[in-house]
C-alpha cells in the first residue's frame, strides 16, 4: 500500500501545481478551471432535483449532457461535494487510472511515477483530459486492463461493457472480440453493457428510453463535426469536403469502415499473442469510427508508444506510429490553426493539411497494422530478428 502511495504521489502533485497554470485559474487559493468536470457536476444535481438531464444546459457554457444516463448516476457522488475536493478527488482518479495503464505497459518504482508525470505535463490527450476534468482515462483503464490480461479470467468484458455503457464509443472492442474469437468475452461485455444499461431504466426510465430516442434520431447533441479538435474520420472528411451534399454519408461510411478494419487487424494481432498491440489497435479505430474524437481523446497514443518498442512491428508501423505519437502528444493543430465562426471550412489547403494530418497517420497506422497481420508469422518473426541484429551491429 505504502508503494503503491509512492508511486501515486509524484503525478498527484504534479497535477495539482500544474492544473491551476494551465487551466489559467488560481495556484493560491487552489482553483482549476475543469469545464467538463463542472459539467458532470452540474448534472449530477440536476439528477437528483429531478430535472431533466436530456433537454437541460449547464448555465455557464450552455452545455448539454451527451453521455447515456447510467454516465450521470455514476457522477452522482460528485453532486454533494465542494467544487475544489470535487476536482481533487478526479484528478486523484485519473492519476490512478493512468498509473494503473502504464503499470500494465511494464514500468515500475520512480520511472512508472515519472512517466506518468511527464505524460499528464507533455502529451496533450493526457494533459486536455486532466485540464477539462474528463472521463477518457478512466475509460482507456477500464477497457485496457480488462483485455490485456495474459489470462483470460471469468469476468473478463465485464469493464468493457461498463465502459461502453458509459460512452458508446467502447463498443468496437465487442466486434473485435467477436473478430478474434474470444466469445466468452464479447458475450460478458455485452450483458454487462445491457444490465447496467436495464438497471438504469428501471431508475431512470424517462432518461433511459428518451436517450434511446434521441439516438435513434440522430439528436444527441455531439458539437459540430468539423471543428479543428475533431480529428475523427468524419471530422477531417468534413473539414476536406464541406457539410452539404453526399459528404456526411462518404465520412460516415469512411468512418465505419476504418473502424471494422482496424477492428479486424487487431483481432489478427491478438491471435498473436500481441495482446497490448491489439487492444490499442481497436482503440484507436474506435476513435476514427466515433463521430467526434476531440484531441483530449486520443489518449490511447500512451499505450501505443510502449508497443513501438516491440520487435514484432514492421519498421513501416514503427515510423508510422512514432510519427503519429509525437504530432498527437504535441496537438499543434490546438494552436497553430484559427477556429471558430465556421473557419475550418474555408481552411487554405496547408491548413487543411495540418488538420486532418493526425486521422491520416492513425488510419496509415492501422493499414500497416492490418497489412503486417496478413504476413505469415514467420516472416515478421524474421524480420523482427534481422532488425535485433542490425540494432546490435550497426
Amino acid at each position: 500500500m505504502f508503494a503503491a502511495a509512492a508511486v501515486v504521489t509524484l503525478p498527484f502533485v504534479v497535477a495539482l501545481i500544474a492544473l491551476p497554470i494551465l487551466t489559467k485559474g488560481t495556484l493560491i487559493p487552489w482553483h482549476p478551471i475543469t469545464v467538463d468536470l463542472d459539467v458532470y457536476q452540474f448534472f449530477a444535481r440536476e439528477l437528483l432535483r429531478g430535472g431533466d438531464i436530456l433537454t437541460a444546459r449547464e448555465p455557464r457554457l450552455g452545455l448539454p449532457f451527451t453521455y447515456p444516463p447510467f454516465a450521470a448516476l455514476l457522477f452522482v457522488p460528485l453532486a454533494p461535494l465542494p467544487q475544489t475536493l470535487a476536482q481533487a478527488g478526479w484528478i486523484l482518479l485519473n492519476v490512478v487510472a493512468l498509473v494503473l495503464v502504464i503499470r500494465r505497459l511494464g514500468l515500475h518504482g520512480w520511472k512508472l511515477s515519472l512517466v506518468t508525470a511527464v505524460c499528464i505535463v507533455f502529451v496533450e490527450p493526457v494533459r486536455a483530459t486532466f485540464t477539462f476534468g474528463q472521463v477518457n482515462l478512466v475509460l482507456l483503464a477500464l477497457v485496457f486492463l480488462d483485455l490485456t490480461r495474459r489470462h483470460a479470467h471469468r469476468l473478463q468484458g465485464v469493464a468493457t461493457g461498463i465502459a461502453a455503457a458509459i460512452k458508446l464509443t467502447p463498443g468496437l472492442f465487442v466486434i473485435y472480440l467477436l473478430f478474434a474469437r474470444q466469445w466468452r468475452a464479447a458475450l460478458t461485455a455485452v450483458v454487462s453493457a445491457v444490465a447496467v444499461t436495464a438497471v438504469t431504466a428501471l431508475v431512470l426510465q424517462r432518461e433511459t428510453f428518451g436517450y434511446v430516442r434521441m439516438l435513434l434520431a440522430g439528436e444527441i447533441w455531439p458539437g459540430a463535426t468539423y471543428y479543428v479538435t475533431n480529428q475523427s474520420v468524419l471530422g477531417s472528411t468534413t473539414r476536406l469536403l464541406g457539410e452539404g451534399g453526399a459528404a456526411p454519408v462518404v465520412g460516415i461510411v469512411l468512418a465505419v469502415v476504418v473502424g471494422l478494419t482496424a477492428a479486424y487487424a487487431a483481432a489478427r494481432w491478438h491471435r498473436r499473442g500481441q495482446l497490448v498491440l491489439a487492444v490499442t489497435l481497436c482503440g484507436l479505430g474506435s476513435l476514427l469510427a466515433s463521430p467526434i474524437s476531440w484531441s483530449h481523446h486520443w489518449v490511447w497514443v500512451v499505450p501505443l508508444a510502449a508497443t513501438l518498442f516491440s520487435s514484432e512491428l514492421t519498421r513501416v508501423m514503427r515510423w508510422n506510429g512514432a510519427v503519429f505519437v509525437v504530432w498527437t502528444a504535441l496537438a499543434p493543430f490546438t494552436w497553430a490553426l484559427p477556429r471558430g465562426s465556421q473557419i475550418e471550412l474555408r481552411y487554405e489547403p496547408w491548413q487543411l493539411a495540418v488538420s486532418c494530418l493526425g486521422t491520416f497517420l492513425a488510419v496509415a497506422f492501422v493499414v500497416a497494422a492490418l497489412v503486417a497481420a496478413l504476413q505469415p508469422a514467420e516472416q515478421l518473426e524474421r524480420e523482427g530478428r534481422l532488425r535485433q541484429r542490425a540494432n546490435r551491429h550497426p
